[in-house]
């Protein structure tokens, strides 16, 4: 329940800052975002719960894409999308341990870096297909849907950074409380 309420208020403050994208990047396509914050919820829940994130987090995510996108964007293609985005995470995680980069470090203590690497990773893999057979670059050139990749890729990664730094700096205030 926690997990779902944390990726469904992550879509809610999203799009709140649309607005404020608008007003500072009037160029930026409409249906894509700067800085997505659900990306950053998802990938710390899943370095919480793991696999488990997915079925807790995946039923806010389709809410949270109809509340961005509006209920006809709930078709079976985008649902199809946002699963594969969603488990790409858990995936990118186990990828990456793998080839020896754990996101906990020393002593279980969180490896920020790799987290970000993690989640890079993870957004590689979960928008590729999103741009290549989504709705959301239909009609794109291929430079057209390579932009739209590094767009939504780099959305990716700055609203996993966000969200890392305002849970660093919450953690660090109720360590002194």
């Amino acid at each position: 329940m926690v997990a779902s309420s944390v990726v469904l208020m992550a879509f809610v403050l999203c799009e709140g800052l649309r607005g404020v994208q608008t007003l500072l990047l009037p160029m930026a396509v409409a249906n894509l975002h700067a800085v997505f914050l659900p990306f950053g919820a998802v990938v710390l829940l899943t370095w919480v719960y793991g696999w488990l994130a997915v079925p807790l987090m995946l039923p806010a995510a389709v809410l949270g894409l109809g509340f961005m996108a509006g209920v006809q964007a709930l078709t079976p293609l985008n649902v199809a999308l946002l699963t594969a985005k969603v488990v790409a995470v858990p995936l990118s995680f186990d990828l990456c341990r793998h080839l020896g980069l754990d996101a906990r470090g020393e002593g279980r203590a969180a490896n920020w870096r790799v987290l970000v690497g993690v989640g890079l990773v993870s957004s590689v893999i979960g928008n590729l297909p999103r741009v290549m057979v989504g709705p959301c670059c239909t009609g794109f050139s291929p430079w057209g849907r390579f932009e739209a990749f590094v767009t939504v890729t780099a959305a990716d990664v700055a609203g996993l950074l966000l969200v890392l730094l305002v849970a660093m700096g919450l953690f660090r205030v109720l360590r002194q409380v």
